[in-house]
């Protein structure tokens, strides 16, 4: 069924590793607070954490230029959802890929794709990139996709 997806929060990077002349590669965790809102009027809350890997690539359109997450979700009446994350950039925009993965309880069988638009903004606005310790950033995640949950009910 249809869903919408829209999210808030913080996400830390540690030191980022130089792998090449104008590119690095960063650990990151984050922590959101995620609204899920069904086609058929139900409304989930998750508390969401993500650990993952971001590409940092200079000669990029966009600084960063990829990389990806595990998710781990913990909702309202202590369910648990799962998925990954995947980063993607295209002209004008920046945004994931949430690709579901099952869970615990009403997450059970859950599956499915959301492509959501990421708006960011980095703790310190004159921030360099790459950064040359760990940074915090702050963002907000919305959008649509395709999700399949069984035993969500109405």
């Amino acid at each position: 069924m249809r869903v919408r997806m829209t999210a808030a929060g913080t996400a830390n990077w540690k030191t980022p590793v130089q792998i090449g002349l104008d590119q690095w590669r960063v650990n990151y965790e984050t922590w959101m607070v995620t609204r899920y809102t069904f086609e058929n009027g139900r409304v989930v809350h998750v508390k969401t954490r993500y650990a993952g890997v971001d590409d940092i690539d200079l000669s990029a359109n966009a600084s960063v230029s990829g990389g990806f997450g595990h998710i781990e979700g913990n909702d309202e009446d202590g369910d648990k959802l799962f998925g990954r994350v995947d980063w993607v950039v295209r002209e004008g925009y920046q945004g994931g890929v949430y690709t579901f993965l099952g869970g615990t309880g009403k997450w059970k069988d859950a599956s499915g794709v959301v492509e959501a638009a990421v708006w960011t903004d980095e703790e310190e606005h004159e921030q360099v990139m790459p950064p040359t310790g760990p940074m915090r950033n702050y963002g907000f995640v919305d959008g649509e996709g395709e999700m399949s949950v069984p035993s969500l009910g109405a």
